[in-house]
């Protein structure tokens, strides 16, 4: 499902367009070298790409402090570029500095690669819980399974004081039954 990614990009660096320009976000992909050492200069320039017709999941930063999550494309029909330019105007704007994103190219009306974006978006915003999402997510499809107490189970912090503190009595009266000795 993702085909490329990219890491802490910084918002700087983005052109972003202007009147019929729609801009870029462009990076560069790994050249692969049929020899050793790395790539020259000329190399480097031939992997450049635009990515800004990417669809996937987004991460916004401020720093390294995660900001939001989002998903483009697919539903929306909107790209990863058109998402992030969407960003830097109402309640984000002037909050995010970097971002980083996991996507892949033409996609569009593959229901089950939209659900699996969906319950990705749902995952990261859950795990990371980022104070700029005001929803959950969702797992399309997907069943909410909640935790049920198995009866061998340890406990909670309080069933492991209380077993704690009886090993603990047991062995003062072993080391006390020692000393009489």
């Amino acid at each position: 499902m993702i085909t490329h990614y990219g890491l802490f990009w910084s918002e700087c660096s983005v052109f972003w367009g202007r009147q019929k320009n729609p801009g870029q976000l462009l990076g560069r992909t790994t050249p692969q070298l049929d020899r050793r050492g790395a790539p020259t200069k000329e190399e480097r320039k031939k992997e450049v790409e635009d990515f800004r017709d990417y669809v996937g999941i987004y991460c916004l930063y401020e720093g390294r402090k995660l900001r939001y999550v989002g998903q483009t494309g697919l539903k929306s029909k909107s790209t990863l570029l058109d998402r992030l330019k969407a960003h830097r105007k109402g309640p984000m704007s002037g909050q995010w500095d970097k971002f980083s994103w996991f996507g892949c190219n033409g996609l569009e009306g593959n229901l089950k690669i939209e659900h699996a974006l969906a319950q990705l978006e749902a995952i990261l915003i859950v795990v990371t819980n980022p104070r700029f999402n005001r929803q959950s997510g969702t797992y399309a499809g997907a069943v909410q399974v909640f935790q049920a107490t198995h009866d061998e189970a340890d406990g909670d912090i309080t069933d492991k004081l209380q077993t704690m503190e009886k090993m603990l009595k047991e062995i003062k009266e072993t080391a006390g039954s020692l000393r009489s000795r």
